[in-house]
């Protein structure tokens, strides 16, 4: 069970698909879109930082923008390559960090102990969960299971920045951060169970 339903993100990606084309024919190649999404998110996650939401939303949305499209790029021009899906991977660790890397820097100079704690473990969470799916996958294993996949989080983190930009109440990105621990915790028991329970036996 996903809180993101698979035909939602087929979905997501499907209405894409022109804009990548579009790209694809004017010679921007996937990895292009892929270090373009990074260095969007690393820009807004430093926003964030510096308390600026309007503006960090804004960047953050082109930069989520970027990173689902990139993967379109790939199929419009005939398919991805295996060094695009390892930097895609990789650099989607990066961006993650970034953001829960932005949540731990404003809680701390703002004296905000639940936003600062919280970022921390989502940050911890956020790359166990795709580290418990790369791992089970080495062993021949699927392990995409879980509560809240990268999409799920990604989005709770810009809905909690889009309701700090609406109120200028800086407790909203707060809440959201902490649903997105929870949601992470979670997500990462739910992985360990169904790979624990898979190797049991072997």
């Amino acid at each position: 069970m996903s809180l993101v339903p698979p035909s939602a993100r087929s979905g997501a990606r499907g209405g894409l698909a022109p804009i990548a084309r579009w790209l694809h024919g004017l010679g921007v190649s996937a990895n292009a879109v892929t270090f373009a999404g990074l260095l969007t998110t690393v820009a807004g996650a430093a926003l964030l930082a510096d308390a600026l939401p309007g503006v960090a939303l804004v960047v953050l949305l082109l930069g989520t923008l970027a990173d689902t499209l990139d993967g379109q790029v790939a199929k419009a021009a005939g398919g991805g390559t295996k060094l695009g899906a390892f930097l895609d991977s990789t650099l989607d660790r990066l961006s993650d960090a970034a953001l829960a890397g932005a949540a731990v820097v404003y809680g701390a100079y703002h004296n905000d102990e639940v936003l600062f704690w919280s970022a921390l473990i989502a940050l911890v969470g956020g790359s166990l969960v795709p580290y418990i799916r790369a791992k089970a996958e080495s062993l021949g294993l699927g392990a995409s299971v879980g509560l809240a996949p990268r999409e799920a989080r990604l989005a709770l983190y810009v809905l909690g920045v889009a309701a700090w930009a609406v109120t200028a109440n800086s407790s909203f990105f707060a809440a959201a951060v902490v649903v997105v621990a929870l949601l992470s915790i979670i997500t990462v028991v739910q992985r360990l169970a169904h790979v624990a329970g898979a190797l049991r036996d072997t």
